[in-house]
């Protein structure tokens, strides 16, 4: 598969599943659902590329526990990370879909 066919992949998986996800429910989900051959630590490789380019972002845990869904402030390299679609991802899927 293509890197670019991944990063597709990975970004289609968060938008679809709408709740925030740790990595390596990702990867699970990934491998269960379409039986993906790239590691778990490509996969990583992928969400940090897809928070750069602003299609996902690092869900703050702590604000998760009172229910509410925002980016993590401040320094981002906590290893418990959990990732949510920003609306450029939702809307970058969308139009792959569309196009389809």
């Amino acid at each position: 598969m293509p890197p670019e066919a991944r990063r597709e992949l990975v970004l289609e998986f968060v938008v679809h599943h709408d709740i925030p996800l740790p990595p390596l429910a990702i990867w699970a989900g990934l491998n269960r659902q379409h039986r993906v051959t790239f590691s778990y630590r490509t996969m990583q490789n992928i969400l940090s590329d897809l928070v750069d380019s602003g299609d996902l972002f690092k869900v703050d845990t702590e604000k998760l526990r009172e229910g509410e869904i925002s980016e993590i402030e401040g320094d981002s390299s906590s290893r418990r990370a959990y990732y949510f679609a920003t609306e450029q991802g939702i809307e970058r899927v969308e139009n792959e879909i569309d196009d389809i």
